[in-house]
Parts: structure tokens; C-alpha cells; sequence
């Protein structure tokens, strides 16, 4: 078994060797552009740090001087890394330049702190030296120098004000290859009286919303909207956070077709639509803004007794969906999958009839791994990968989404 280092023992000094940092702010003094702060070389600097198998390399350093006095303030602190000591285009900035033409020579570690000390992830530091270096599991290098500096900042909304780098420190590392992966779509998941039910089991008493194909969502913390579209009774129903924090999910606005983020404030009941019909469900996971909208068909959907799921699986047999609406008219469909390590599985989505005339696929060929699209009739088999999946499926849009359980 690997042993998890933490290199909290070798700090260079003690408190006393910086400047004490302070979140209190009691009163309301004149800010300065400071000139310099001092990021403190870490003990550990001429070592070289195993990365895979340490949890962190503590950091610290002294407080900017924001004001005349330098007085304590509510300033931010962000870690940034180079391989080369320098610090001019991060890679985010080279990866929105639709040009091409920006090369990285820095990422910043996503996690910021108002403290005056910081344990930087072995790991985060590890995937940015693979994301500024963009090496492969072929060419990643045995040995390498990071370079890490601390950017100090006061937050004023959305602008940051008096920005200062530290000095720079250097830390010889042996890295190890990871596989660097987009973060996947935040799902919330829809909870209520005449739906599956109020629990949090994803399929059984609730289940996800839909990922919007194509739709950008944010590549570091997968937010963005996902949607829902389906027959809605007047029965009441809310949304649920991943962690199923019910302080923190999505509630009544007061009124029919209103929705608000609860934030851990009092309950305000129940969400329910009126008159009952077709209505779309929206939710931004990153502001928590939620729109619902009334939805009108030129031409009745047909309504399916059942969907099923057919495939590999099941050697194209029907294997029945769940529909999602208790009672009344259904038109979305759930099904909890596992597929074997090493494996993936071919499905379409069809009727309960005998023949193919309902059949919906997705993909340009049979068997390519889509977590989420808009299905067409007849289109090309859809390959899920191995895990257990929730699989949701409207029969009016042809949506579909396969969603990690």
C-alpha cells in the first residue's frame, strides 16, 4: 500500500517569519496598490516530491500591504504554476483563444484561500504541470521543476482590484501521468407527488434532468443548464442537489410555474404548475436561476403505452422502461443499467409493439459512446461503457441522457 505524505512538518519556520493574515475587517480603510509580498521557500524546496504519493505541500507567505496601516482585509489569494518561470499566458486564456495562436506557460490552481497558508494539492499540482506541458502517458517526464508564485487580490464583485504576485519558489517534482477530463454536467434531480417519488435513489424514487447536447458547459465544474420537458399534473414537485441537501435545492417562487434556489433559508413548499399541460424546466446549476415555461403543441405527441429499452443486453429483446409521471399522460421514460468492466453495451429505444416502426437511435455509427443527443427514428445503436448508468428518454424530442448513478 502506497503511503499518502503529508509535508505539513516541513515548512520553513514558523508564524512568526510572515506577516499574520486576518479575515476580521472591523473597520473600512483606504486601499493601496502594495508593491510586494513574500511567498516563503518551503523546506522541502531541494527535495524531490514524489507527487503520487504525497497528499500536499504546504505553502505560506506574508500579507500584501493593502492599506496605508495594513490593516487585516478580506483579501484573495490564487496559486499559479509554470514550468518555466514564467507567467504570461495561462491556459485558459490559451484555450478560449479561437486564433490558436497563445501558447501557456502557466495554469492556476482552482481552489483560492484567504489565509496566509495554503496545502497545495499534490495532485492539482500534478495535473497542472500535464496541462501546461500537454504531455501524454508516452512522454511524461520523470523529473521536473515547478515553478509556483501566490497572486494576492481584493474581490470587488466581479473585478479584482490591486493585483500583486508574490516572489517565486521553485519545487522539484516527480510527476505521474493522469488522464486530464472535462468535469461532467452537474445533475439535480427531479423529486415529487406524482412522480417517481421524494427519495434519492436516482431511477427508483427520483431521477436526473436532462444534459443539453452541445450545450457548453463550464469544463472545470460542469455547470450549466440541464432541462426537463413532460406532462405536468398540478401535484407538487422540487429539485434536488446532488448532495440532496434539501436547505440548498430548488423550491416554490409562491406562486404557480415559479421556482427559486432555497440557499438554506425557510421552505417555501412545494413547486406546481397550473393549468396542468406540457411545460419546460430549466436550471441553470451554476446561478440557480430555474425557469419554467408553458409548452404548445401544434399537434397532440403521441402517447406511448410503453417504451423499452433494446440491445445487446438483452440480445434485442424489450426490456420496459419507467415511465416518470405516476398517473396521467407520460411521455419520459427511465431505466438503471449496469454494463460489465470492459464492456460496452448497443441500445435503442422503442415501443412495446413487435415491430421496429417506433425505434429511436443516435450517433454516426453503431456502438459510439454518446452520453447524451437528440435520438432520431431508425438512427444508428448507441453504445453505453461499462458502470451503471440512468438512462432518461422523452419520446416527443427524442432527448436522451445516460448519467453516471
Amino acid at each position: 500500500m502506497k503511503n499518502r505524505l503529508l509535508l505539513g512538518a516541513l515548512l520553513i519556520g514558523t508564524a512568526s517569519l510572515f506577516t499574520a493574515c486576518s479575515d476580521d475587517n472591523d473597520s473600512n480603510p483606504t486601499l493601496t496598490q502594495p508593491t510586494e509580498f513574500t511567498l516563503n521557500t518551503p523546506a522541502y524546496t531541494d527535495e524531490t516530491i514524489d507527487l503520487e504519493n504525497t497528499e500536499s505541500l504546504p505553502l505560506s507567505w506574508s500579507q500584501p500591504k493593502f492599506t496605508v496601516e495594513n490593516a487585516p482585509i478580506n483579501a484573495n489569494y490564487e496559486v499559479q504554476v509554470s514550468l518555466d518561470n514564467s507567467f504570461t499566458v495561462s491556459t485558459d486564456e490559451a484555450a478560449n483563444d479561437e486564433s490558436g495562436e497563445l501558447v501557456a506557460d502557466y495554469a492556476t490552481i482552482d481552489r483560492t484561500t484567504q489565509k496566509c497558508t495554503y496545502d497545495l494539492s499534490a495532485e492539482d499540482l500534478d495535473k497542472a504541470i500535464i496541462k501546461i506541458g500537454k504531455y501524454t502517458e508516452d512522454d511524461m517526464p520523470e523529473f521536473i521543476r515547478a515553478y509556483v508564485r501566490v497572486l494576492a487580490y481584493v474581490q470587488e464583485g466581479s473585478k479584482r482590484l490591486y493585483s500583486i504576485p508574490s516572489n517565486t519558489v521553485y519545487i522539484h517534482t516527480n510527476p505521474y501521468y493522469i488522464e486530464l477530463k472535462d468535469a461532467l454536467p452537474i445533475m439535480w434531480y427531479m423529486v415529487g407527488s406524482n412522480l417517481l417519488g421524494w427519495g434519492q435513489n436516482a431511477g427508483t424514487d427520483c431521477f436526473p434532468m436532462f444534459m443539453q447536447n452541445g450545450y457548453p458547459y463550464d469544463k472545470k465544474t460542469g455547470e450549466g443548464e440541464i432541462t426537463y420537458m413532460n406532462y405536468f399534473t398540478q401535484d407538487g414537485w422540487k429539485i434536488q442537489p446532488p448532495t440532496f441537501d434539501w436547505n440548498y435545492g430548488i423550491m416554490s417562487g409562491g406562486s404557480a410555474n415559479t421556482a427559486v434556489y432555497r440557499n438554506g433559508g425557510g421552505d417555501a413548499g412545494n413547486i406546481w404548475c397550473a393549468p396542468e399541460g406540457f411545460y419546460k424546466v430549466t436550471l441553470n446549476t451554476g446561478t440557480f436561476e430555474c425557469k419554467i415555461e408553458k409548452v404548445e403543441f401544434a399537434t397532440a405527441p403521441t402517447v406511448f403505452t410503453q417504451i423499452n429499452l433494446a440491445g445487446t443486453f438483452n440480445n434485442w429483446g424489450d426490456t420496459p422502461m419507467t415511465r416518470v409521471n405516476i398517473d396521467g399522460e407520460n411521455h419520459v421514460w427511465c431505466y438503471v443499467m449496469t454494463v460489465a468492466p470492459g464492456n460496452v453495451e448497443q441500445i435503442k429505444f422503442k415501443d412495446d409493439t413487435s415491430s421496429w416502426d417506433h425505434n429511436w437511435g443516435f450517433g454516426s455509427y453503431d456502438g459510439e459512446v454518446s452520453t447524451c443527443g437528440k435520438a432520431t427514428q431508425g438512427g444508428k445503436n448507441i453504445g453505453v461503457p461499462e458502470g451503471t448508468w440512468v438512462i432518461m428518454f422523452n419520446d416527443i424530442t427524442g432527448e436522451f441522457s445516460i448519467i453516471a448513478k
